[in-house]
């Protein structure tokens, strides 16, 4: 399936926010950076120390990277995946560059961005993968 190893890749990332849901409850989980998601037929399980989420990997329908304006720092980085509806079913949020790692506001920190673009720039134009910037909503 074309969304294994990008799940694979994104599970890697230590301080990964993973974003499980997009309605009025989510649930929110960081990733060890240790984690190496295992792949049984369509389900991917990915699990760290105290947390662990399965992914219907068959319903990905695709796959965004994101550049988001936002208002607590200057831009989100992150992979949403969604289904043939367009429903979010996991987004991926990337280390912010803008934030410390006690997610307070900080000078630009390009090492931090480095891994949203390597990431982007090897899965970009695979099946279903693009890239999009989205404004600031209000």
């Amino acid at each position: 399936m074309p969304f294994q190893q990008l799940i694979a890749d994104l599970a890697r990332i230590n301080r990964m926010l993973f974003v499980v849901g997009s309605g009025p409850c989510v649930s929110e989980m960081y990733s060890d950076g240790k984690t190496a998601p295992e792949f049984q037929g369509q389900w991917a399980m990915v699990e760290s120390e105290s947390w662990h989420l399965h992914l219907d990997v068959a319903q990905v329908e695709s796959a965004q990277f994101v550049e988001a304006e936002d208002h607590g720092a200057p831009l989100l980085y992150y992979v949403r995946f969604s289904n043939h509806d367009g429903e979010t079913l996991l987004r991926a949020y990337f280390p912010n560059p803008y934030l410390d790692d006690n997610d307070r506001p900080a000078g630009f920190q390009p090492k931090k961005l480095a891994a949203f673009e390597e990431l982007r720039d090897r899965h970009v134009g695979q099946p279903g993968i693009v890239f999009v910037k989205r404004p600031k909503t209000a």
